[in-house]
């Protein structure tokens, strides 16, 4: 039994793995229900594998992606941490440099005002020196001028001798009987001094040469007594002649005032003597009374052998009183100055200044006398002789008398002096420190500066130009000025021309010079678009009351739409505007200085205007060069109009053929419209039309209603 089922078994899985497919093929498979079952487990286990996988794979991503995150947040906060550092960098160096310019400005600030001050310190001296120097020239001081003096002196010279004492030895002088008689002699004296004036004061010294003769006769009588023969001898001296010379160098100390051409002097001078000598000349006669013989008796005259240039002692110093009065020879014989100038000669008294003449001239009258006994000569006898003989052997000067001979010298005469100004310091002018206008040019309506301004300044009464024309700027300008009343011409744009005038009346001064100047009217014309209120650039035509011209040309800016122009004032003037694309615009101008803002009404769809100004070749399609603003006003027209669309339409007058006038109009027209797209225009906001000699708007018979036919339209799509 057992074997009977296994068998069967086998066949039927032999038969069901050999019919599988057929049977698959003829009909679906039965599919029990445990077997179901557990492939639905297996599909679900699949699926939250699937499923356990893909939130793996999830999770795996969204730990990558916050990896990345995070790394990117690290990134992000290291950029900014970096960038922080970086601003912070450059916020340091901003405020370093802020700092540097801030301390740089405050550094010019400073030094601008210690300039300033410096400059106004300087300024303040130069006055101040100034007035000190005017008023020394109002109140001069005393000056003290220096000389130095030649003189020479001529003159008569005196030395008075005051014999005093007897005769010792072998016989005695008789001075009752005793005869002097000072005869003098010539004199002779060089000066070599500085004087000093100072005022009408005089002070003189330096070195004094002189040189003194004199001569003297005596007659006495001397006896003598020879006790040999016991005989007694006299000598008659009647005219016996003593000449004396004197040479001394001396030192004046000399006092004395100046008033006008003339001066005087007084003082000492204090003189050492050089060794001089003597000499004597003269007769004697021997009278002999002898006891042989009752009545004396005569030997006769014998020439005296006297002593020649023999030495004389001096005392020293020789102190003599001076005194000289004389008078200054300079308005005769110093050199004038230019016999044309106001004052051809000096006055008396007055000398010209070093440099035009520094020689002066000077004579005098001096008296010097010696208040001290200069004789030194030691005692001696007036004659000597030898023991055996009669006659006298020498003799000596009287001055050695006995030793109290006094000697006094005199001296007078005129003297002659050149005198050799020496340069003192002079002072030097100080010239008038300048003075200064500070010109500013401000508005009078707003008295703000102007940016712009031309100044020119000259003398109201010559005429003369002051300053040249210089511009100034809003800081003004700072011009030196001489003293005098000044007349001031300024000009400026869209400015009425100004005139002032200003005074400088003293030295060191500065005048603030102001200038308000009137604004000239300006006419201010904005052009825009009536419907979009966007700038118009457009060609504004100003016309005065009947004139054709136009007087003014204005391009409006094309950016705002606007001109400006400042009119002449008088005429009556309108405003004329014929911008493609627009409606023509006439209207008057009621004031020159009116602002106008002017709308422009654009043409409509349908619309037709023609266009200006645009030149063609003769019978041809090429477009003059003449042409471009009327093209180039055309172009902006469409640029500042995206939305519309055109037709250009080209026409001709009926000259020549029909066909040829046909294709002409559609060449212009198609030029125009290549010339627009080459501008940047799109082709499809553009159409062109040629209608030849088909629509004329004048008549063909004349010249200029054929040129109004040959035109270019534009038509609004």
């Amino acid at each position: 039994m057992k074997n009977i089922f296994r068998n069967i078994l086998i066949a039927s899985v032999v038969l069901s793995l050999n019919c599988a497919p057929i049977v698959a093929y003829a009909m679906p498979e039965p599919a029990p229900a445990a077997q179901n079952d557990k492939a639905k487990a297996a599909a679900q286990k699949k699926k939250e594998a699937e499923k356990r996988k893909k939130a793996a794979e999830k999770a795996k991503a969204q730990r990558e992606k916050q990896k990345a995150a995070e790394a990117k947040r690290r990134e992000a906060d290291k950029k900014k941490a970096a960038a922080a550092k970086e601003n912070a960098k450059k916020q340091a160096e901003r405020d370093k440099a802020a700092e540097e310019r801030a301390k740089a400005a405050e550094e010019r600030a400073e030094a601008q005002a210690k300039k300033e001050a410096e400059q106004k310190a300087k300024e303040e001296k130069a006055i101040r020196d100034y007035e000190k120097y005017q008023e020394r020239l109002e109140n001069p001081r005393t000056e003290v001028i220096s000389y130095f003096n030649l003189g020479l002196r001529l003159g008569y010279a005196a030395m008075m001798d005051k014999i005093n004492g007897s005769y010792m030895g072998a016989g005695t002088l008789n001075q009752s009987n005793a005869l002097q008689q000072l005869k003098g002699g010539p004199g002779a004296g060089l000066d070599v001094t500085y004087n000093l004036e100072y005022g009408h004061f005089l002070f003189e010294t330096g070195l004094d040469f002189r040189f003194l003769n004199s001569a003297s006769t005596y007659g006495f009588q001397a006896t003598r007594l020879d006790r040999t023969y016991n005989a007694e001898y006299t000598y008659l001296f009647d005219n016996l002649r003593e000449t004396r010379n004197m040479l001394e160098i001396g030192l004046p100390v000399m006092f004395g005032a100046q008033f006008s051409r003339y001066y005087f002097l007084v003082g000492a001078k204090v003189h050492y003597g050089l060794p001089m000598g003597y000499s004597q000349k003269g007769q004697y006669d021997i009278t002999v009374k002898d006891p042989a013989f009752i009545d004396p008796y005569g030997m006769g005259i014998y020439d005296l052998n006297g002593q020649t240039d023999q030495k004389m002692v001096f005392r020293q110093p020789d102190v003599s009183v001076a005194a000289e009065i004389g008078l200054d020879l300079d308005e005769w014989l110093q050199a004038q100055p230019d016999p044309k100038a106001k004052k051809a000669k000096v006055k008396p008294g007055q000398r010209l200044p070093f440099g035009r003449q520094h020689i002066h001239y000077r004579v005098a009258l001096f008296a010097e006398y010696g208040v001290l006994n200069t004789n030194g000569t030691p005692k001696a006898n007036p004659v000597d002789f030898d023991a055996n003989a009669v006659e006298v052997k020498n003799g000596n000067t009287l001055l050695a008398m006995n030793g109290d001979t006094k000697l006094n010298n005199l001296f007078v005469g005129a003297k002659f002096a050149i005198q050799f100004e020496v340069p003192g310091k002079k002072e030097r002018p100080v010239p008038p420190p300048p003075a200064y206008a500070i010109y500013s040019v401000v508005d009078a309506v707003t008295n703000q500066p102007l940016e712009k301004a031309f100044v020119e300044t000259r003398g109201t009464e010559s005429g003369k130009i002051a300053m040249r024309e210089k511009q100034i700027g809003p800081k003004g300008f700072r011009q030196k000025h001489a003293l005098g009343n000044f007349t001031v011409d300024v000009k400026a744009e869209n400015y009425y021309p100004a005139t002032q005038t200003f005074e400088i009346e003293k030295v060191g001064t500065t005048e603030y010079v102001t200038i308000a100047m009137r604004p000239r009217p300006v006419l201010r014309v904005r052009v825009t678009n009536k419907e979009t209120g966007l700038a118009v650039p457009a060609t504004v035509q100003i016309l005065r009351a009947g004139v054709t011209e136009p007087a003014y040309n204005l391009a409006t800016d094309s950016a705002s739409g606007s001109t400006k122009q400042m009119l002449e004032e008088g005429p009556k003037y309108s405003i004329h505007i014929a911008q493609m694309g627009y409606d023509t615009l006439d209207m008057a101008i009621a004031n020159i200085g009116d602002s106008l803002n002017i709308q422009l009404v654009p043409v409509k769809k349908g619309e037709v205007f023609i266009v200006r100004n645009l030149f063609f070749a003769t019978n041809k399609t090429r477009i003059l060069s003449r042409s471009e603003e009327a093209l180039n006003d055309l172009y902006m027209y469409l640029a500042r109009n995206p939305q519309v669309r055109i037709k250009i339409v080209g026409h001709t007058d009926s000259v020549g053929k029909d066909e040829a006038n046909q294709k002409l109009s559609d060449g212009r027209a198609n030029e125009v419209m290549k010339d627009l797209i080459e501008r940047g225009i799109s082709a499809d906001r553009l159409q062109a039309e040629g209608r030849g000699e088909t629509q004329p708007i004048d008549t063909n018979d004349t010249d200029e209603g054929r040129q109004n036919n040959r035109r270019v339209e534009i038509e609004i799509q």
